[in-house]
C-alpha cells in the first residue's frame, strides 16, 4: 500500500489528474533543441522542480532535499537537474515529472513585496522570448490563472507551499492569484481564527449576530471568527480577500406583522387572496412537516426551479445568486434539526413541489429563510407562505431577510407589504 505523507486520496487523484489537465503549447522539438530547460547557472536556484508529496517515489526521494526541490549536479560550467540526461538531452522522468515542470516556462512565484502571489513567465526560455509567440501566451496565460484560481486547485497548492517560488527578476508577472495569495498569505487562522461550525451557534446567538444565514452560507463565502475582548470578530472570505463582516454592504430585512400575512385583509391584498384560494380549491395536496428522508426530493426541486428562474430573468448577477444557493439550501436542509430550523412541505400526488424553513429570531420575530415552489401550480407560492405564518401566530412579526439587491426580489417582498424596512 503507497503511503501519501497524509495528504487523503482525493488530494492525490486531483494533483495528478493535473497531468492531463494543463494544455501544452510548446513543441516538443523546441523543448529538445534548447539549451535552458532543466540547467541552472547557481546550485541553489529557486527555478529548480519542486516535486509534490504524491510525485515522490523511492528513485527520485534520493535526489531532493528537504524543501523537495531537486539537488543540482554540477554540468559543465553550470548545474543541472538530476534527471537530466547529457547523452541524449532529455528527461529521465519525463512521463512522471512533476507539475512544476509540466508549468514550465511559466511559475508561481511571491511579488516583490511578499505579500502577493503571482503567475509570470520565465524570460530565459526562447519560447517566451519570441516576439512570435506574444498572442499564445497571453492566452495561455489567461487559460492558466483560471485554472491554478479553482477552489480545489488552489486549496491542494496552499498545502504545499514550497511551491511557490521566491520572487525572481527575471519573471514577467502576469497577473496576481488571489485565490492562493487568500489561501497562503493572508490565511486568517495565522491570527487566531478559526472556521464556523455547528458548535459555534450559542457564541454567535449570544452576540447578536444571525448564527444560521452565516452557517449555510458558508461554502460559497466560508465565515472566521474569534473573540477579542468578549466580542466577536468575524470576517467573510471572498473572491478578493478577506473582508470584516461588519463592514460589507448589507440590504434591509423585510418586515410583517404576522395578523396580516395570515388574515390578508383589505383590497391591498386582493390579489393575495385570490391565489391562495385557487390554490386550494384546485389542487388535491397535503401541507406536512418536513422530515429528513425527504432532503433529495427538496434539493431535485430547488434544481428545477432555480432553471425556471434562470429562463425567466437573465440578469447575470441573479443567476450566480441561483448557483451559489444550492449549498445554501443544502447545508439547511441537511442540518435543519441542529440549526433549530422548522420545515413544511407541499406534497401534491405524493411528489414535493413546494418547501419552506424558518426560525425563531427573537421572541417576537420568526425569520422564514428558505421557500421554494413549482410554480406551474397557480397560488402555491400565496399558499405555503400564509400556512406557515399561521403557525407563527405567537410571533407578532415575520421576517423574509433581505432581497440581495435583486429587483424581482424587491417586487415579491413589497407585494406583502411590509410595516418596516430594517437592518
Amino acid at each position: 500500500m503507497v503511503k501519501y505523507n497524509n495528504l487523503d486520496t482525493l488530494t492525490m487523484l486531483v494533483l495528478s489528474s493535473l497531468w492531463y489537465m494543463l494544455k501544452k503549447i510548446i513543441p516538443s522539438e523546441l523543448c529538445l533543441s534548447c539549451d535552458v530547460c532543466c540547467r541552472f547557472l547557481d546550485k541553489k536556484a529557486a527555478l529548480r522542480p519542486l516535486f509534490l508529496p504524491h510525485e515522490i517515489t523511492s528513485k527520485i526521494k534520493s535526489h531532493l532535499d528537504k524543501s523537495r526541490r531537486v539537488k543540482l549536479a554540477p554540468f559543465q560550467d553550470m548545474y543541472a537537474c538530476p534527471f537530466f540526461s547529457a547523452k541524449n538531452y532529455k528527461c529521465s522522468v519525463y512521463s512522471k515529472k512533476p507539475f512544476d515542470c509540466q508549468l514550465y516556462p511559466f511559475t508561481i512565484m511571491f511579488d516583490e513585496s511578499g505579500k502577493k502571489i503571482v503567475l509570470g513567465i520565465d524570460k530565459k526560455c526562447p519560447f517566451a522570448a519570441n516576439p512570435k509567440n506574444q498572442d499564445v501566451i497571453k492566452n495561455y496565460f489567461y487559460y492558466l490563472t483560471d485554472l491554478l484560481e479553482r477552489e480545489r486547485i488552489a486549496s491542494l497548492i496552499a498545502k504545499n507551499p514550497s511551491f511557490i517560488s521566491n520572487y525572481q527578476d527575471d519573471v514577467i508577472k502576469f497577473s496576481y492569484l488571489d485565490n492562493l495569495t487568500k489561501r497562503i498569505i493572508t490565511n486568517p487562522k495565522k491570527s487566531g481564527f478559526k472556521k464556523i461550525s455547528l458548535k459555534d451557534r450559542a457564541m454567535f446567538e449570544k452576540a447578536g449576530y444571525c448564527f444560521v444565514n452565516l452557517y449555510i452560507w458558508k461554502k460559497i463565502n466560508p465565515v472566521w471568527w474569534k473573540e477579542n475582548y468578549e466580542e466577536l470578530e468575524i470576517l467573510v472570505e471572498t473572491d478578493s480577500g478577506y473582508v470584516d463582516f461588519n463592514s460589507l454592504k448589507k440590504f434591509p430585512d423585510y418586515i410583517y406583522l404576522t395578523q396580516d400575512l395570515i388574515n390578508l385583509r383589505s383590497g391591498k391584498y386582493r390579489h393575495k387572496r385570490a391565489s391562495y384560494n385557487y390554490f386550494s380549491k384546485n389542487y388535491k395536496f397535503q401541507y406536512t412537516p418536513y422530515k429528513q428522508n425527504m432532503k433529495n426530493d427538496c434539493l431535485k426541486l430547488f434544481s428545477k426551479w432555480a432553471r425556471s428562474r434562470k429562463q425567466k430573468f437573465q440578469d447575470p448577477y441573479y443567476h450566480k445568486l441561483l448557483e451559489d444557493s444550492f449549498s445554501a439550501h443544502k447545508l439547511a436542509i441537511e442540518n435543519f434539526k441542529r440549526l433549530g430550523l422548522t420545515g413544511r412541505v407541499i406534497k401534491i400526488r405524493k411528489k414535493i413541489c413546494a418547501y419552506t424553513f424558518g426560525f425563531e429570531i427573537t421572541k417576537d420575530m420568526f425569520c422564514v429563510l428558505l421557500e421554494v415552489c413549482e410554480l406551474r401550480f397557480k397560488g402555491i407560492a400565496e399558499f405555503i407562505f400564509r400556512e406557515f405564518s399561521k403557525e407563527m401566530i405567537r410571533y407578532k412579526y415575520i421576517n423574509t431577510m433581505d432581497d440581495s439587491g435583486l429587483e424581482n426580489l424587491r417586487i415579491s417582498k413589497l407585494s406583502y407589504h411590509p410595516i418596516n424596512l430594517t437592518l
